[in-house]
């Protein structure tokens, strides 16, 4: 019955799928990269890997049918992707224990086929404005969760489909400018609702899971929209309230771990670890800096790099993870990715002040969300390993898509120009005085001019 369960909701989307546009396979996975249907966490009692060949084995199977009718643009992430796939496949060939390297192979593959996916079926910002409620709705549905297992059942250790606490908080950070900005440009009252009362759910979530990286995150995310949102002074009043009622009220368990941050690094037996584990990356990379340890396998060998060899941990930084377990080639390729997501978003939001005068339109907050939601990766993920995690790759094709749209407006407006240059000077042209018939030029003298 529970691996039915799982099976009907693949069904469903191969239903909706066929019945109305392909585009929704996208939305589908994008929920379950989310909501981890598969994963034993959840309980649907079927197997991660059994139930991740059959939904991507479909959608790979609506690409390439439906590739004549999508196409696929190419631009500096697609082959750098690529590249990073590539990456694992040559770290996953010098490992030296195969079994998690080939589970490390997934993974990316299913990040870089659900990139090549939303590039391939998100054609203008209306389906993309869908994309981001299947990402906003999800991370709401994770939170419910969350409160289900930990208050209703008791089960103080449940965390998140994953099991990670950490991942959890860091995709609650990710999804929080999404909800926000819905509800910002939304111009219905009823959606307005929707998006703004699902962020409380995520926030108590993010601070329940008691993540030190989450709270941070939480807190630059949530300073950022309100620095770059200041000419609405109505919401930066909103925000400013909030906070200080929240920090008034918060519980008691979340500012004992809160305050616990500066002295981490000295006190906390993770933290102290975590410095061990990257110390050991360091050597990774400096004993094999073309491959590394192998993708998967930081581990395997830690003890022979590590500075204290029984104080075994995982990197709990997407850096030292790619650095140890994939030599400096990923780890750049992982910068550049990063770093250019940033760049070209920005970039992007440039072009459309440009087009619209300096307006603050739909396309500029979603520009401006896409920044705050690398803040909250860029910041969470320097203290945890998810360098594979779908979400960043997820704003990566989304700023894709966006270097297109808005492209082809100012293809348009050039256009536009063009056509209207040229009737202006036909326009002219046809009003050019002309000496009548059977008088020279030279007797037509031209009006006075006073």
């Amino acid at each position: 019955m529970k691996t039915a369960l799982g099976y009907l909701i693949l069904l469903i989307t191969l239903l909706v799928v066929l019945l109305r546009n392909p585009r929704w396979a996208v939305y589908g996975m994008v929920v379950c990269d989310n909501v981890r249907p598969g994963d034993e966490h959840i309980g649907f009692g079927m197997e991660t890997v059994r139930f991740s060949i059959s939904y991507y084995a479909v959608a790979l199977g609506f690409l390439l049918i439906f590739y004549r009718r999508y196409r696929i643009t190419s631009d500096r992430f697609h082959w750098t992707i690529l590249f990073m796939f590539l990456s694992v496949v040559n770290s996953a060939l010098h490992a030296p224990c195969w079994g998690p390297a080939l589970t490390q192979i997934d993974n990316y593959f299913k990040m870089l086929l659900q990139y090549y996916l939303i590039c391939a079926f998100i054609r203008d910002e209306k389906q993309m404005r869908e994309l981001f409620w299947a990402i906003g709705l999800s991370m709401f549905v994770v939170s419910l969760a969350f409160f289900y297992n930990k208050f209703y059942l008791g089960l103080g250790n449940w965390e998140g489909a994953t099991g990670d606490r950490n991942e959890m908080a860091m995709a609650g950070v990710m999804a929080v400018p999404f909800l926000f900005m819905l509800g910002l440009t939304s111009k219905m009252r009823l959606t307005k609702i929707i998006a703004w009362g699902t962020l409380p759910f995520i926030a108590l979530m993010i601070l329940f899971s008691l993540s030190r990286g989450g709270m941070l995150g939480l807190g630059a995310v949530g300073g950022y929209l309100l620095y770059r949102l200041h000419h609405k002074r109505w919401l930066v009043v909103v925000g400013v309230f909030s906070a200080v009622v929240g920090l008034l009220n918060m519980p008691s368990e979340v500012v004992a771990r809160f305050m616990t941050i500066g002295s981490a690094s000295k006190k906390d037996a993770s933290a102290i670890g975590r410095l061990n584990a990257w110390a050991a990356a360091r050597n990774m990379a400096k004993d094999r800096p073309l491959w590394g340890m192998g993708t998967g396998n930081f581990l395997v060998r830690f003890r022979t790099y590590a500075p204290v060899p029984n104080d075994i941990h995982v990197a709990h930084s997407s850096f030292y993870q790619l650095l140890g377990e994939q030599g400096l080639p990923g780890v750049g390729i992982w910068i550049y990715l990063v770093f250019m997501l940033w760049l070209v978003t920005s970039w992007c939001e440039i072009r459309v002040q440009r087009l619209e005068r300096g307006q603050w339109t739909d396309t500029r907050y979603y520009l401006v969300m896409l920044k705050a939601s690398w803040i909250g990766y860029a910041l969470c993920g320097a203290f945890l390993s998810q360098e594979d995690m779908d979400f960043f790759y997820h704003l990566l094709a989304i700023s894709s898509r966006y270097t297109v749209f808005i492209g082809e407006r100012e293809a348009a407006v050039r256009a536009e120009r063009a056509a209207r240059l040229a009737a202006e000077k036909e326009f002219n042209r046809k009003q050019l005085v002309l000496p009548p018939a059977g008088v020279s030029g030279a007797s037509v003298r031209p009006p006075a001019m006073y």
